[in-house]
């Protein structure tokens, strides 16, 4: 059953640890380069979440054995390394895209490697089925990295790495009550890591006398990464609805709304306030949507099986 202290514990060990790690490590060697800053978040992100789900405890797996376990130990590791040596100066950029694309176009087949829709165990899907949604999945993935990446560098600014972290909050709250209680929980530490990495990452640059607006690029690709790869695994292992789980997922592109000229051009902090305004009201929607079925579906249940309710999600039957 959920442990709210629980959370709290891994949000806030895993929020100090990556803050903490991101000022001393930036601030170690002065004019600390961006390049410098970009892997200090890369680094400060892993150790952080890598305390958080030690708090949890979170008990992975090694071969992973479902999705949740593929996810945390193959697709955030891998993240993490992509944009470690994307952010490297020597790096052209199109390569660097590359693999972020290349990254992005596998997750979906990675976190359902081994699961009933492509094990042939007669629930899986057709062929092209199994094509037709792994390209759509994947070219979801790219096309929000792409966009957010692209509005990042138009209008710079910690409001989207935010708007991302406060999708993960609210995707991991939706994906508990939708019978996931684990894969919900993973959401937290990842959350709070990138509020307290942008954080660190802003105080850095603005000590230096660099622009306030500058956000690393790491931390805005792991986000879309944890973002994409906790709600797909909420929809195809739980009982996330695909609608549900589509408008969480691109609920951040309303920070685009921004760019029209009456707002543009408006002091960066009423720009960002409006971006997550803008952000939070589909997600809180679908907050109340699942509350509201979760009253109905799931607490009837309660007392009658408590300790099978949220473990019976599709990943458990592949195996």
């Amino acid at each position: 059953m959920p442990e709210p202290l629980l959370y709290l514990k891994a949000m806030g060990a895993a929020a100090i640890v990556s803050a903490m790690f991101v000022l001393a490590m930036a601030g170690v060697r002065r004019p600390a380069s961006t390049a410098r800053i970009n892997s200090a978040c890369v680094l400060g992100i892993g150790l952080g979440l890598a305390v958080g789900y030690c708090v949890l405890p979170l008990r992975l797996r090694w071969p992973p054995v479902n999705g949740l376990d593929r996810f945390l130990t193959i697709v955030v590791p891998a993240a993490l390394t992509v944009e470690l040596i994307a952010g490297f100066q020597c790096v052209p950029c199109w390569v660097a895209w590359l693999l972020r694309m290349s990254l992005a176009a596998t997750i979906p087949r990675i976190l359902l490697h081994g699961s009933v829709y492509l094990s042939g165990s007669g629930n899986d899907w057709t062929l092209w089925q199994a094509g037709a949604a792994l390209a759509v999945c994947g070219a979801l993935s790219a096309g929000l990295w792409g966009l957010l990446s692209w509005l990042s560098q138009r209008s710079p600014g910690v409001s989207v790495p935010w708007a991302l972290s406060l999708t993960i909050q609210c995707a991991g709250l939706t994906v508990m009550m939708a019978g996931y209680i684990k894969g919900g929980a993973a959401a937290f530490p990842l959350a709070a890591t990138l509020v307290a990495t942008t954080l660190g990452a802003s105080l850095i640059t603005k000590r230096l006398g660099r622009p306030e607006n500058f956000v690393a690029p790491a931390i805005l690709g792991i986000g879309v990464v944890g973002s994409f790869g906790l709600l797909f695994i909420g929809r195809f292992f739980g009982r996330l609805s695909t609608g549900c789980a589509l408008a969480m997922l691109l609920a951040p592109l309303l920070c685009w709304a921004t760019e029209v000229p009456l707002l543009r051009h408006r002091k960066p902090w009423f720009v960002g306030s409006i971006r997550l305004v803008l952000v939070a009201i589909p997600l809180v929607v679908v907050l109340v949507v699942a509350k509201r079925d979760f009253d109905r579906n799931m607490v009837p249940l309660l007392g009658k099986a408590p300790a099978s309710i949220f473990c019976l999600h599709r990943e458990d039957r592949s195996r």
